[in-house]
């Protein structure tokens, strides 16, 4: 079974170290929404947020976190650029291809 879903009450705790290098008082749920574009938060560029999210936090608690749907908004080009490391980001573009590719078989499979 695909976790097409966030896990319910998954915890953000996360995503609350992950500005642990700056003096930001974000909570997980800011930086949740803030991904989400649910919330704006002015001294943040959201690619580059995602990306922080994918090259610090597991990829299984991320799946956790924000299911698979939402997921693939954060394996998009403009974010994917700002992962410096070729292998990771190379990683994450084969992971973009399989997402899409598991939530259209889920969508075509009859309920």
């Amino acid at each position: 079974m695909m976790n097409l879903d966030p896990k319910p009450d998954v915890s953000l705790a996360p995503l609350e170290n992950l500005f642990w290098d700056y003096n930001y008082s974000l909570t997980g749920k800011d930086l949740y929404d803030f991904v989400l574009e649910k919330k704006e938060i002015s001294f943040l560029d959201r690619d580059q947020v995602k990306a922080r999210m994918l090259m610090t936090v597991g990829w299984y608690r991320l799946i956790d976190i924000f299911g698979l749907k939402n997921l693939k908004l954060l394996l998009n080009d403009d974010t994917l650029k700002w992962v410096w490391v070729n292998d990771l980001r190379e990683q994450y573009e084969l992971a973009r291809q399989t997402i899409e590719r598991a939530l259209s078989e889920a969508v075509s499979i009859p309920g």
